[in-house]
C-alpha cells in the first residue's frame, strides 16, 4: 500500500475528528493527524520560557560557561534531545552533595580573609578623590565594587572581574587627571612669565617669579603646593598695596606739577599787565606838565608796584609749599623702594638660593610639629655646613662662593625627598626638614644627598671643585622648643667637622 500524502491525512484526520464528533483544535487535529499517520506527536517546546531560563544561568566559572553555552545552543535549534544531553552532562560532572563536606563554590568565597576585603574596599574608596567625579561610570563601579567587597561572602572570578573592570576604566581617568594636571601647571608657569614680562624693572618681582617658578617644578606635594599658595598670596598683596601707595605718589606729583604751571602762567599774566601799566604811567609821566599832574601818576605807578611785589610774595610761598609737597612725594617713592627691598628680606625665601630663610624655616617648623602631634609621627632637623667654604671664597671670590651655595640647593633639590624642606640658615650654613623620618632613616637621607653631590661635580671657568658638607642629625621632641632642636643638631654638625669633614653625625 502506496504511503499517504500529508494532504490525504489531513482528510482522514478531519473525518475522523467529525465521526468523534472533537471540535476541531490544534491539540486535537494534532492528535488525530499523528493516529492517521501512524507517527510519535512532537512535545511542545517552550521557547522564550527556556531562552529566559539560558539567561539567567551563571558564567563565572568555566564549567558554568560551557554549560550555559550548550543549553543555549539547544533551545536555538529547538532540539530536546540536545538539551536533555547538556542537562545530563552537567549532572554528572557536578560533585556529590555532602553535608560535611563543604562544596567547591563555598570554599572560593572563603577565599579572601575579610581584613584584606575591607582594606580592598578602602583603597577603592580612596582612589575616587584623587581622580575627580566627573566619570559618573567609574563613580558607579567604585560603589559596586565597594558593597560587594563588604558583602558577607564573595564569589574569587566575579571579584577579579570587577576589579579588571574598575582598573581598566580607572587607568584611563588617572591618565586624563594627569593630563589636566599638567596642562594648569603649564598655565600656571604661563602666567609667571606674563607677570614677570609686565614688570621687567622690579628685580624683587622677578626674583619672587623665579622662586614660586622654582616652587611648582614637578614632582609636586600638598604641602609645595600649599607653600606656593601662601607665597604668590603674600606677593599679591604686597604688589598691590605698594602699586596703591606709588599711583598716590604720582598723582600727588601730577597735582603739584599742574598748579605749579598754572601758577607759572598767572605770574607770566600778571607780569604783562604790570608791565603795560608801568608803560602807562611812564607816558604819562612825559606828558605831565606840573607836580599836580604828576602827583596821580607817581601814586598809580607806587600801587602798581605794591600789588606786583605782593603777588610776587604769593607767588613765592606757593611756589615753596609746592616744592615742599614734590619733595614729601619723592621722599614717599624713596620710601616705597625701600618698602619694597624690606619685603624682599620679610620674604619667606632666600633670595640667592631659592630656599627658604628663617622665617621660611620657622614657618616650616611650625606646621610640621603641629601635624607631627595630630599624627603622632616625628620630625627630624639636620644641620649642613659647606666644608671650608672660606678657602672658595678666598681662592675663587665671593661670586663663584654663590654659585657654589646655589650649586648645592640644586642637588638638594632634586635628591631629597618631595616632603622634605631645603632652609638657608646663615652663610653657608643650612637646614633641611625631614617629616615623618626616624633618626636612622634622617642619617640615610642626608647621607644619599652626600654622595649625590659628589657625583654631580661644581663646575667654574672649565674648573671642577668638589663641594662637601658636614651636617648634624637630630630628632626633634615635642616638648622643647625649635632653638633647642637646632642648638643639638649644630653641635652634631661641629662633631662631624672635627671627626674629618664630609660625615653625618646623629645626636
Amino acid at each position: 500500500m502506496a504511503a499517504m500524502t500529508p494532504q490525504e491525512i489531513a482528510r482522514e484526520a478531519v473525518k475522523l475528528l467529525t465521526a468523534r464528533k472533537l471540535p476541531p483544535t490544534p491539540d486535537n487535529f494534532q492528535t488525530v493527524y499523528h493516529e492517521v499517520a501512524g507517527t510519535r506527536p512532537l512535545r511542545p517546546f517552550p521557547l522564550e520560557q527556556l531562552r529566559q531560563i539560558g539567561k539567567q544561568l551563571p558564567d563565572r566559572t568555566p564549567a558554568q560557561l560551557r554549560f550555559k553555552t550548550q543549553f543555549n545552543k539547544a533551545v536555538s535549534l529547538h532540539s530536546w534531545d540536545d538539551l536533555e544531553k547538556a542537562l545530563l552532562t552537567q549532572l554528572r560532572s557536578a560533585p556529590p552533595a555532602d553535608p560535611a563536606t563543604p562544596s567547591v563554590e563555598v570554599t572560593e568565597e572563603k577565599a579572601f580573609p575579610p581584613e584584606l576585603l575591607e582594606q580592598m574596599a578602602r583603597i577603592v574608596g580612596h582612589a575616587l578623590p584623587a581622580v575627580g567625579n566627573d566619570d559618573a561610570r567609574i563613580v558607579e563601579q567604585a560603589e559596586e565594587l565597594v558593597h560587594y567587597l563588604r558583602l558577607d561572602s564573595q564569589h574569587p572570578p566575579t571579584l577579579r572581574r570587577m576589579m579588571a573592570d574598575f582598573a581598566f576604566r580607572l587607568s584611563f581617568v588617572a591618565e586624563e587627571q594627569a593630563e589636566i594636571r599638567h596642562t594648569l601647571l603649564h598655565l600656571l608657569h604661563d602666567v609667571f612669565e606674563q607677570i614677570e614680562s609686565i614688570s621687567p624693572d622690579n628685580p624683587w618681582l622677578q626674583q619672587q617669579l623665579a622662586a614660586l617658578v622654582q616652587a611648582t617644578q614637578p614632582p609636586l606635594s600638598a604641602r609645595r603646593l600649599d607653600d606656593v599658595q601662601r607665597r604668590l598670596k603674600a606677593l599679591v598683596i604686597k604688589q598691590v598695596e605698594a602699586r596703591e601707595q606709588t599711583l598716590e605718589a604720582q598723582r600727588v606729583m601730577k597735582e603739584t606739577l599742574a598748579v605749579f604751571l598754572e601758577r607759572l602762567a598767572q605770574t607770566v599774566a600778571n607780569s604783562d599787565q604790570a608791565r603795560t601799566r608801568f608803560e602807562s604811567c611812564a607816558e604819562r609821566l612825559e606828558q605831565a606838565g606840573s607836580l599836580a599832574d604828576m602827583a596821580p601818576v607817581l601814586q598809580e605807578a607806587i600801587q602798581s608796584a605794591r600789588a606786583m611785589a605782593l603777588d610776587s610774595r604769593q607767588v613765592a610761598e606757593e611756589l615753596t609749599a609746592l616744592q615742599e609737597r614734590a619733595t614729601k612725594a619723592e621722599t614717599e617713592v624713596q620710601r616705597l623702594q625701600q618698602e619694597l627691598d624690606r619685603m624682599s628680606e620679610m620674604a619667606s625665601h632666600d633670595l640667592l638660593t631659592g630656599v627658604l630663610n628663617r622665617k621660611g624655616l620657622l614657618e616650616v617648623l611650625e606646621r610640621e610639629i603641629s601635624r607631627a602631634d595630630r599624627m603622632g609621627i616625628d620630625v627630624c632637623l639636620a644641620v649642613l655646613d659647606i666644608d671650608d667654604f672660606k678657602r672658595i671664597n678666598d681662592e675663587h671670590g665671593h661670586l663663584v662662593g654663590d654659585a657654589a651655595l646655589k650649586h648645592l640647593t640644586d642637588v638638594a633639590r632634586s635628591a631629597l625627598r618631595p616632603l622634605d624642606s631645603v632652609a638657608r640658615y646663615g652663610g653657608e650654613e643650612f637646614v633641611v626638614v625631614l617629616p615623618d623620618t626616624q633618626p636612622e632613616e634622617a642619617v640615610q637621607v642626608i647621607t644619599r644627598l652626600q654622595r649625590e653631590l659628589t657625583t654631580q661635580l661644581f663646575l667654574q671657568d672649565d674648573q671642577r671643585l668638589l663641594i662637601t658638607f658636614s651636617a648634624g642629625v637630630t630628632r626633634l621632641h615635642g616638648d622643647e622648643t625649635t632653638d633647642t632642636a637646632l642648638a643639638r643638631a649644630d653641635a652634631a654638625m661641629y662633631a662631624a667637622k672635627r671627626a674629618g669633614k664630609n660625615r653625618v653625625v646623629s645626636a
